[in-house]
């Protein structure tokens, strides 16, 4: 299915251009806010699902897609000054906000320091467990952590057939949804000759030494929005991820968490109609109270 939408370009507050798009539906605004190293693109499996119930907006995040990759600009507060920027061009008051991975970070943020434009938070397997820290996933300083990721982080490829091979053998599990994002994604162009992701190691480096030493427990005791936790069964860290919910949810006046059954980190592209379904039913009941 082809999805519709209209291109916008949008000035952030430091001159990044944001490359953003509208596909339209009526109802309540909601912004979907893409992962680490993806784009807007990403969103298109679950649009369908949405469209009859929302009106839809994503954007590319500054260093993805056709927006914007700076040498600076990549804290979070810069990040909230780009979605605030995204909600102001479209003449978006107040919107339920859904991210993936780094993005649940980004709409986190957003929603703790911007509360009074977030109607709700859904957090597609993302913000459910710090990095580092006595119940962080990982006991290692941040440049062992960076370490790790040598040479992974902005790999060369020999042509854009070479990308879409090793994309269709390593993403797994291999669908028509991972097909059709990853035959519409426009790798970059690098000045050796090779074939790269858009995102830069660079911007990749950058923005994981941003998450690496928060505690977004701090953040969640400053939400006053409803929250939806929609961790993935199949993560490694499940179990820990639940644990770090129960934590965040002490201090939020209404959440809930759904677990989708066989569900991998990036669920839109494989669980894209229950994902759809799960945070529906969601808004629906939240409180009177709570939607005001």
């Amino acid at each position: 299915m082809d999805i519709l939408f209209e291109e916008h370009k949008i000035r952030s507050h430091d001159g990044t251009m944001l490359s953003g798009y509208d596909y339209g539906g009526s109802g309540d605004t909601l912004i979907l806010i893409h992962y680490l190293g993806g784009t807007a693109k990403g969103w298109h499996p679950v649009i369908p699902f949405f469209k009859s119930h929302y009106r839809l907006i994503s954007y590319d995040l500054r260093g993805h897609g056709k927006s914007d990759q700076p040498d600076h600009g990549y804290s979070f507060e810069d990040t909230a000054n780009d979605l605030e920027s995204v909600m102001n061009h479209f003449e978006i008051n107040k919107a339920h906000l859904v991210g993936s991975s780094y993005g649940c970070m980004i709409g986190l943020y957003f929603t703790a320091m911007r509360q009074d434009r977030v109607l709700s938070l859904a957090n597609i397997d993302g913000a459910i467990i710090n990095d580092s820290g006595e119940h962080g996933l990982y006991d290692e300083t941040l440049d062992e952590h960076l370490t790790k990721f040598e040479g992974q982080l902005d790999p060369d490829y020999e042509s854009v057939e070479e990308y879409q091979q090793v994309y269709q053998e390593q993403w797994l599990p291999w669908n028509k949804e991972r097909a059709d994002y990853i035959a519409a994604y426009e790798p970059r162009m690098k000045e050796n000759g090779k074939v790269g992701n858009i995102t830069t190691g660079q911007t990749m480096e950058k923005i994981i030494s941003e998450i690496y030493y928060i505690d977004f427990l701090t953040w969640y005791k400053e939400v006053q929005s409803p929250v939806l936790f929609l961790p993935a069964e199949k993560e490694n860290h499940f179990q820990k991820s639940l644990k770090f919910i129960d934590s965040a949810k002490k201090d939020l006046p209404y959440s809930e968490t759904v677990v989708i059954p066989n569900t991998t980190h990036l669920m839109m592209f494989d669980h894209g109609k229950e994902l759809a379904e799960a945070v529906f039913k969601f808004h629906s009941k939240i409180p009177v109270t709570e939607k005001l």
